[in-house]
């Protein structure tokens, strides 16, 4: 028997999906402007704030481009890319993009695994901070298995999806920590204090410390770079 996973998708999500709906249909076109956040919020019937979110996302994925004074627009080969997998249009980021992107999505993704995890399944993330790395499966380090445990535990598969592509992209990254002497126990201790806040139920905590962690992760990137090892 086949079984629908049962979600409960964000506001954004489901506007997300609608406008996507909308230029699979052909009634949003390429390079066609899109109304305004004000108009979208009367016409979906949700907040600017939760427009604001979806238009973000679509942002993300190379869907539309926002222009200052101008408006928001659709790109003009937006039906070309949305054939194309994720993986191939997150190659052609930046690694300031993927941080960027990663930054506000794990922070957000920390405070549902608080609405959504038990408390066991939040055990489990702690116990992936002992992991053995060499026991581990062959595509994960201990920082992508960790993140991963995250994101299963929200229990939402795109979560899941640019955690494992994002791995994949910064491969590189992940070896050239490994090389740095200290770097290792610091992204452990970062991953702990995720952890005891999520432990806690402290979504304020949960999230500053996400945010701190990217945050660094970005800082050691800038140093690797300075020195000319990525």
């Amino acid at each position: 028997m086949a079984f629908v996973p049962v979600r409960n998708e964000r506001l954004s999500d489901k506007v997300v999906n609608q406008i996507l709906a909308l230029i699979h249909s052909g009634e949003l076109k390429g390079g066609q402007k899109l109304p305004s956040e004000a108009v979208f919020s009367e016409q979906f019937a949700v907040s600017r704030g939760v427009i604001r979110e979806a238009m973000i996302q679509l942002q993300a994925l190379g869907y539309i481009r926002r222009k200052t004074k101008d408006g928001t627009f659709l790109e003009k080969d937006v039906i070309e890319r949305l054939s194309r997998p994720v993986s191939d249009a997150l190659k052609e980021a930046t690694f300031q993009d993927l941080l960027d992107f990663r930054d506000s999505l794990e922070s957000k993704m920390v405070e549902i695994v608080i609405d959504r995890a038990t408390d066991e399944e939040i055990a489990e993330i702690g116990e992936s901070l002992k992991a053995d790395s060499s026991r581990l499966s062959g595509h994960f380090s201990l920082d992508h298995y960790f993140h991963y445990k995250l994101a299963q535990a929200s229990r939402n598969i795109f979560y899941m999806n640019f955690i494992d592509t994002y791995y994949d992209l910064i491969e590189e990254l992940a070896q050239a920590n490994k090389k740095q002497e200290g770097t290792v126990a610091l992204i452990e201790a970062e991953h702990r204090s995720i952890v005891e806040a999520i432990a806690n139920r402290d979504k304020c905590g949960a999230h500053t410390a996400m945010q701190s962690h990217i945050n660094n992760v970005r800082q050691r990137r800038m140093r690797l770079e300075a020195e000319g090892i990525v």
